[in-house]
């Protein structure tokens, strides 16, 4: 799936400036997020507290992951924030684990199946999320 999504990204930066012919709807791999607070680092929460299904809503998670850049020989002791179960076109899904930033700050992330990588958020994706979330952080 991650080669899939890095592909899907190259090709609308290709085509970005020939504008969208088919619509923002049919673009976005993303369908449904469904986020749990998280309790425990590793494992997900069944207990969805939020579901987003709105193409302004699934957008920002989805940003989430075009903009994380992964960084190398973090290792994190705390509980994540969140759980995030992300549905895509096709019946896929991912999971992951989010450590929310404060705003303005970068937040983290790690796949649930490769907990051993830590993904960086920048800043404006944490500000997105924190919105979406509904937080005042």
């Amino acid at each position: 799936m991650n080669k899939m999504m890095k592909w899907v990204d190259a090709i609308r930066t290709i085509t970005a400036p020939f504008g969208d012919p088919i619509g923002e709807i049919e673009n976005e791999e993303v369908e449904c997020v469904m986020v749990a607070e998280s309790t425990v680092r590793g494992i997900m929460n069944p207990e969805v507290k939020l579901k987003f299904h709105e193409l302004s809503q699934v957008r920002v998670f989805a940003e989430m992951l075009r903009s994380s850049e992964e960084i190398e020989d973090v290792e994190i002791e705390v509980v994540p924030d969140f759980d995030l179960l992300l549905q895509f076109k096709g019946g896929e899904h991912e999971r992951y684990q989010l450590w929310l930033g404060q705003p303005n700050r970068p937040s983290v992330i790690t796949h649930l199946e490769r907990t051993d990588v830590v993904w960086r958020l920048p800043e404006h994706s944490t500000n997105q999320l924190i919105d979406a979330l509904g937080l005042d952080k």
